[in-house]
């Protein structure tokens, strides 16, 4: 029995995660922390930028892709660091790292069906998910930065 917050949006969290340590605190239960990296939301965006004239042939598109995943994997390591430094004191924590899947709909799924009682989600509008098929244990929060 667990409580999953998955980080899809780096800059704005605040309410999820604020959301996720009550969740683990009334469900007498660890709170698993995972930044998600959607693969399939990457390369959608790419592939916008590719075909609005930003990026020229395919080399600059694998090479910018490949860049973006990476500043994606730093930040993920500033932000996990910041909520154990938020929710370690008020919630057993258990900090999951990075997950880097095609699709959050699936990730999801796969964790309801390993046991998770609930599974917030700080996404953002740029994040292409579809949140009427997510069962009702899911909670999304699509957070602006602020």
């Amino acid at each position: 029995m667990s409580v999953w917050l998955a980080i899809a949006n780096p800059y704005a969290y605040d309410r999820a995660m604020q959301r996720a340590i009550k969740e683990a605190q009334r469900s007498h239960c660890a709170l698993h922390v995972v930044f998600f990296i959607s693969r399939n939301s990457m390369g959608d965006m790419m592939r916008q930028l590719g075909e609005t004239g930003w990026l020229l042939g395919s080399a600059s598109l694998r090479s910018l892709q490949g860049s973006m995943v990476e500043g994606y994997r730093s930040l993920a390591d500033d932000v996990l660091n910041r909520v154990k430094r938020k929710a370690s004191s008020q919630v057993e924590l258990i900090i999951e790292g990075v997950e880097e899947k095609p699709s959050l709909e699936e990730y999801v799924h796969r964790l309801l069906s390993s046991g998770a009682i609930k599974v917030i989600v700080a996404g953002s509008k740029s994040l292409n998910l579809k949140k009427e098929i997510l069962p009702s244990t899911v909670e999304y929060y699509e957070e602006e930065r602020s």
